[in-house]
Formats: structure tokens, sequence, C-alpha cells
């Protein structure tokens, strides 16, 4: 990895190494390390990965007051690869990572193992406040998002089902009413219906998630009348 890459991942992650060789360990897939008999990433992530969680969950506990399983929800979102690879992918880190044979910008894990690495090595050439402002900054944690994401993750269909047989004894259905978009993009529309009357309507990429946004919707809609 030469000195201008190093230094493009520097200014993208606004952080500058001392001991450099942590980054590029950071970036070295285990395909290209095997190639070239060279340290690969796995180490690193898995240092990363602990540090991620740490302070994900310190985060959420010094600036929100849910239950340990909204927590834990939320928290697995944060974390996840799909969401670290958003980071990965928009900041075009993930052009620097060394590898062999694949293409690195179709794998969610393999970009989310890159942001994990990073922190890692981070760990390792600073401390774990560098580490927290790096992940909290990079990742946009904010009231905002967390409200967002605890929406996303709350089971407001298993909230609806309950609202309901309380009332009539009666299951809600999920009817879906249209999916478009092309493959990798998909969007999925659903209706609610409670004893053959119609209720709300939601879109998401995914139906399971289309269902609980009609679900919320529903459980808004009963409790107003």
């Amino acid at each position: 990895m030469d000195k201008d890459i190093v230094l493009k991942i520097e200014n993208t992650i606004n952080y500058n190494f001392k001991n450099v060789s942590l980054l590029q360990t950071a970036f070295t897939h285990s395909s290209f390390a095997y190639i070239h008999g060279v340290e690969s990433n796995e180490r690193l992530e898995f240092l990363g990965d602990s540090v991620l969680n740490y302070s994900t969950t310190r985060y959420l506990y010094d600036n929100f007051n849910f239950t340990e399983g909204e927590f834990s929800k939320i928290r697995a979102y944060l974390v996840s690869s799909e969401y670290l690879s958003e980071y990965i992918k928009s900041t075009g880190l993930i052009n620097y990572l060394q590898c062999n044979n694949f293409d690195p910008h179709n794998s969610t894990n393999v970009m989310g193992d890159l942001f994990e690495s990073i922190v890692g090595a981070m760990l390792l050439d600073a401390d774990l406040e560098t580490c927290k402002k790096f992940i909290y900054n990079s990742l946009n944690y904010s009231k905002k998002l967390v409200e967002e994401v605890h929406l996303k993750t709350k089971d407001f269909k298993t909230e609806l089902q309950e609202l309901v047989q309380a009332k009539d004894d009666i299951k809600p259905e999920y009817v879906l009413l249209e999916k478009t978009g092309p493959a990798h993009m998909p969007k999925f529309t659903v209706q609610v219906k409670i004893n053959g009357k119609d209720f709300a309507l939601a879109s998401a990429k995914s139906k399971k998630e289309a269902e609980n946004l009609a679900a919320q919707k529903t459980i808004g809609m009963i409790k107003s009348k």
C-alpha cells in the first residue's frame, strides 16, 4: 500500500496512524494475505468487533432509557454488516481493501469486517476514546438515528395482535398488494386487514418491514378511535 493511498484513507477516517503497518493490515483481506504471505485483518476485526459492541452499548446506555430487549435490537441493527457497509461504501474505503480474485463491493460482510478492522487498528494505535469518537461520527450516532432505528426494530405486529385479540379475539391479516422495483432494490406494499376490514398500508424494502410499519400505523388508527 503506497503513501498516497494511506493518506487518502487517513483523510477519510480523520485519523493519522502512528504505526502505519496497523492500517495496512486492517486493509488486508485474508485472500490477499494468503497469496502474499502477510497478516490478514482477521485479528483486528475480532478486536474491533468487541470495541464496536462496547462503544455502541455505552452510547445507548448513556443517552436512552429503553428496555433490555429494545437495547439489544437497536444495538444489533447499528453494529450489523448491512449498516456498517453503508459507511465503508459511501466513503470509498472499500476501494482500498487489498483482496484477491473477488469484488468486495458486493459483500456487506466484507465491508462490515473492514470497518471493524479499522476500529481494531485504531485501538492498538491510540485508545478507546479515539475509537468511540470515530464510531459515533462515522456511523452518525444521534438521538434522531436511534429513534428511527427503535421504530424499525420494534415489534408492532405483536403489539397489534395483542390489541386486536383483547377486543375481538381475531388475528390481523397482512396482504401483499404489490412488489415493485428491481431485484436488488425491491419495494413491498402491504395492507392490514382485520375481520375483513381494510386498515393501514405501508411500503418498505422488505415484506417483513412493510408489515411492521403497516401494523404501527394500524395501532395508531385503532387507538385514535
